[in-house]
């Protein structure tokens, strides 16, 4: 197996377990804010000591205005917007169900590499994608739920939560495409990575301007809520990490099927870990498993 294949493995891991414990995390926090400003300014120290041991700082001096726009740009898409809907889509329907429906960002990048990057038409692009939105289906129209709101609200709650994972992976996809277009000329990933965050910390601190947000961070108690959801936020930024560890090595179409293994890992961790909140029936395991096999097959 390529090296590369073997840090998306534990990327992949990492991803599945930090999702598990956000959804543990704001499921008793009843927010999703929290959860998502501790990962990004936990991504910022992690990204620059990978600079530091790699010895990379020199590159940001060479980094064209174009490129430093669009990885901030990625940055705050990807890591502000995107990680915020998604976080939000956890809290209210689960890992399970929520994690399927983010791997459809795969399918936007895909489509959006075709179309303004002129990227090679996949032939297995139309049953993939045929396996990803089937398998995104079954799941979005699991009666059984684990909304967190009442239960006269339960139907409006459930499709919040499916929106908002949805809006989410098509930030998530699009980010992946400015990343494509700076990551050639900017020579190092985890360059491009660090100018993302950077952008996404600024963006993410202006909102502690209001009262509300301010309270939610500072005033959760030191408590097992907190330490999962800083626990969360260490993972997803050792999984991006390794993510980006793993396409210097190895190239994205090799990457991106390992990556959606996640909703694999997912189910594990979540019967270990949220047994209790979250939902395991034979339309959610099918419809992981139609949305993985769909990932694979755009990238063959």
């Amino acid at each position: 197996m390529e090296k590369g294949l073997i840090f998306m493995v534990f990327a992949a891991v990492s991803f599945a377990l930090a999702g598990v414990l956000v959804r543990k995390g704001a499921a008793q926090t009843g927010e999703s804010f929290t959860s998502t400003a501790i990962s990004i300014f936990l991504g910022l120290p992690f990204f620059a000591v990978a600079l530091c041991i790699t010895g990379e700082w020199s590159l940001l001096n060479s980094i064209s205005e174009r490129d430093f726009i669009l990885f901030g740009l990625a940055g705050i898409l990807h890591f502000v917007a995107g990680r915020a809907l998604i976080f939000n889509g956890f809290r209210i329907i689960g890992s399970n169900k929520a994690n399927p429906l983010v791997n459809t960002n795969i399918f936007y990048t895909v489509i959006l590499g075709i179309l303004f990057l002129n990227e090679p038409l996949n032939l297995l692009l139309i049953p993939g994608v045929l396996c990803i939105f089937t398998g995104a289906v079954l799941i979005s129209t699991e009666k059984k739920s684990v909304a967190v709101e009442e239960k006269k609200g339960l139907l409006g709650t459930e499709i919040k939560g499916i929106l908002s994972t949805l809006s989410g992976a098509i930030c998530w996809g699009l980010s992946a495409i400015e990343v494509r277009m700076g990551i050639g000329e900017a020579g190092s990933p985890y360059v491009g990575a660090f100018i993302s965050y950077v952008a996404a910390s600024i963006v993410e601190a202006m909102f502690f301007l209001r009262r509300q947000h301010r309270e939610q961070l500072f005033q959760l108690p030191f408590s097992k809520v907190l330490v999962t959801i800083v626990i969360s936020g260490f993972l997803m930024s050792i999984g991006q990490l390794l993510r980006y560890t793993a396409l210097s090595y190895s190239p994205a179409s090799l990457v991106a099927p390992i990556a959606s293994t996640g909703a694999l890992f997912t189910i594990i961790f979540s019967f270990l870990i949220n047994r209790q909140i979250e939902v395991f029936t034979p339309r959610i395991i099918i419809g992981i498993m139609a949305t993985v096999v769909g990932t694979f097959l755009l990238f063959q």
